[in-house]
Formats: structure tokens, sequence, C-alpha cells
């Protein structure tokens, strides 16, 4: 579903998307490998700014408790330690601010530095990652623990650097500090500009040395040119968020949809059943074949391919190339607004595209009634073990259609009824 909306999104992360679409790719084996991207190399930071739901649903701001779903979450799209520990340093800062009540500052970012060790050690405790991912990572690309070692060597110097720019702010403006040390650190060259660990450690210092004018911080990411100014802005924002004591000035894009996610995300964290986001019937979603395509019909209404009924909102917008090029804003039914490419002309979406409402239960919970996924006969269960997981996780877990579909497989032959179970087993365990 990434597809039909991912603006902004870097190479790395849409060519892991596109990969994982795939029938055949797992979360854990996801080693895409396209002209301008490659699995193993991506470090950048569209996994690190992903991850503060992470913190704002765990139970406790132990780095145990988040850690390995967060690394599960972070492998499915980038390989190289720098992404992998850009998010887990960004993590560890927004836990401990959370936790703390106040953003952690240059006397203890070495030691958060130092404590990334333990991700290494994670991976191996983890049955899917070490039987699953790391063997095949080492394949690819050598020893993963010189690797990890190389990594946080090259995060304790930007780590260094900006407790040395730390120590500058008396006489300075913190825009000018900023500006030097996002050049030394190369986060205004393309080349190097979008790396997890500079994100984070950037994010970080500027959260820290604007925390007592958090708007003033916001505005200084946001304006410098050549850096990765929305990330960073998103991650600092979300350090200073969680300490500052007003609401952002002015009126605030999707509010009611922020509040809603961050209530959402409470109950999570307090163990309650919680809403989940409406998703399209995996057995038939295709994504769009091109951006112009995820704006489109459904019966006759503006929809997005996956995301469901759009609110127009204004004229379309006329992109660079004039009678061809067309951008409309629109409102989701849950509240996001999105700027999204649209034809001149909107097509009827295929009918796999309407997403479908999910159960508020918790999963596990032995109390699903039957879902209208269910199949009415033998005939309708799909022949592909993959293609029976989803349909059985699709349904809400329903137990009844899990022994259906377990005894389907099994006539089969047993190794259909052993990649089915061993599937489920994986999906469950993920969740």
């Amino acid at each position: 579903m990434f597809l039909s909306y991912q603006l902004g999104a870097g190479l790395g992360t849409k060519a892991a998307a596109r990969a994982l679409g795939k029938r055949t790719t797992r979360w854990f084996s996801n080693f895409f490998e396209e002209r301008s991207s490659r699995y193993v190399d991506g470090g950048g930071n569209g996994a690190a700014m992903r991850i503060q739901p992470h913190i704002w649903a765990a139970r406790d701001a132990k780095p145990d408790t988040y850690l390995p779903p967060l690394l599960r979450d972070v492998i499915c799209t980038h390989g190289h330690p720098r992404g992998i520990l850009g998010a887990c340093l960004h993590a560890f800062a927004l836990a401990t601010t959370l936790h703390q009540g106040a953003i952690p500052g240059p006397d203890r970012w070495l030691g958060m530095v130092d404590h990334l060790a333990q991700v290494e050690h994670i991976v191996k405790a983890d049955e899917a990652l070490a039987e699953r991912w790391l063997p095949a990572w080492e394949m690819e690309d050598g020893s993963f623990r010189a690797a990890m070692s190389k990594t946080l060597d090259e995060l304790r110097h930007q780590t260094e650097q900006a407790i040395a720019a730390s120590t500058q702010l008396q006489g300075r403006s913190t825009g000018s500090i900023y500006m030097e040390l996002t050049k030394s650190l190369g986060g205004l060259r393309r080349q190097t500009r979008g790396a997890g660990t500079i994100t984070a450690v950037l994010a970080l210092w500027l959260a820290w040395a604007s925390r007592a004018e958090p708007v003033d911080g916001l505005r200084i990411s946001a304006s410098l040119i050549n850096s990765d100014t929305d990330t960073i802005s998103t991650m600092a924002g979300a350090l200073l968020g969680s300490v500052a004591s007003n609401d952002p000035p002015g009126s605030l894009l999707d509010r009611d949809l922020i509040v809603a996610e961050a209530l959402r995300l409470e109950m999570l964290a307090k163990g309650d059943p919680a809403p989940s986001f409406p998703h399209p019937d995996p057995l038939h979603w295709r994504p769009p074949p091109h951006l112009a395509d995820a704006l489109g019909l459904i019966d006759g209404h503006p929809a997005v391919a996956g995301l469901g009924p759009v609110n127009p909102e204004g004229d379309p917008i006329p992109g660079q190339r004039t009678g061809k090029d067309l951008w409309q804003w629109v409102a989701t039914a849950y509240g996001q607004s999105l700027l999204i490419k649209r034809r001149p002309e909107l097509r009827e979406l295929p009918s796999g595209a309407q997403p479908r409402s999910r159960s508020t239960a918790l999963p596990n919970n032995g109390s699903a009634e039957p879902s209208s996924t269910q199949v009415s006969s033998v005939r309708d269960l799909p022949t592909d073990p993959e293609q029976g997981v989803e349909l059985f996780l699709s349904s809400g877990e329903d137990d009844r259609l899990l022994g259906r579909l377990l005894r389907h497989f099994a006539r089969q032959g047993h190794t259909a009824a052993a990649d089915f179970a061993a599937l489920v087993a994986v999906r469950l365990m993920d969740r």
C-alpha cells in the first residue's frame, strides 16, 4: 500500500516496498537489488524517521522492550548498519526523553552510542533474525559484526563532533552552529545527507540545543537548504514535542488525526484493545502501476487505492508538464491530508483497491466471529500456502478457518502443510 502514496520517500525505501510486494518476499528476506539501490547498502534515514510509534506504544522505556520489534521493522527496508544504528540511536533518545521528561544532554551521548553494541546481541537472540536474516545478510556482505563495529566507530566520531559543537553555544546562534555541524558531518552533501546515523545525531543535537525554544529549533532545521530538512525536523520535533510546555503556534494540519493516533498508541502501551488501520484484501491487492493512477474512483466517488474514499480540496494544480501532470489536495475519511499526483480524468479503481474495516480486538483473543473473508467451499481455498496465510490473517485470525486451511494443505502433501504451518508461526510471532 505504501506505493500508493509515498511522497518524499527515498530511493531505497521505495525499492524495498516494490520488492516486498512480491509474493515470494518475506519481511526478513527483502534482499533487493536495483540499478540505484541495493538492500545491504541501505543506510538511509527512512527507517529512523518511522520508528517513533514503537517508542510511544512501548510498555516501558527499557531497550529490551522496544528494540526487538523495532529491529524487525528496520530490517524490512534497510540492511546497512547506518540505517539500523541510526534508528536505534533515535529510539534511545526518544525513550529517554519520554521516560525522564528531558532531552538527554551531551554528557550522555557517547554512553548511548556505546549502548548500541547490544544491537548485535539482540539480533542473535531473535530466532527469526538469527536463523533467517543474519545468515542471508552475511552471505551478501560478509561479517555483520565487523560492519557493525566499523559503523559504531563512525558514529562515535560523529557524536564527538556534536559534543564539541554543543560547547560553542555561549555567545553564538544555534542556527549558525547547527549549519557548521551539519556541514562537517556530511549533512549538506547529496551522497551522505540522508544517512541514518548523521540524521539521528543532528536531530538529537538540535533538539537539545533548542529545548528552551522548540519552534525556533524546527525553523532552523526546516530552513537549512540542501540538508534533509523534513526528516531532521520530524525527528527533532518528536524529541522537542515530548518536553514542550505549549502547543505549536497557529493551526496544525490534520490535528484531529494526530491526536487520535496519540490516543491509539497510548492504548497499545497500556495493553488495551485499539482500533487498527483499514487495509485492502492482501490476496487481491495490486499497487497502482503509476503514481498518477493511485487517485481514482470507487463506485463513482474519488478514492485513493488502498486508503479509501477521499474528498478533493480545491482545483487540481498543474505540474511541470502542462496538461499532463496534475496534483490534487485531498482529505481521507480518517482525516489525513494528501497532496497526490492524478490524471486529468479519474479512472475506476480495481475492486481490490477498496480497504476493508478491521476489528478493534486484540489478536488471539479466541472470540472472533466468522468473518466475511471466510470461504464457502474447499474450491474457494487458495492453492498457495502463502496465500492461505494471508487469508487467515485477513480473517482476524479465525481459528476455524486456520483448521480448514491446515487440513486443505495437508491434502496436498506434507510439504505444503509444513510450509503453511511454519509461515503462520512466523507471522504470528511477528505480531
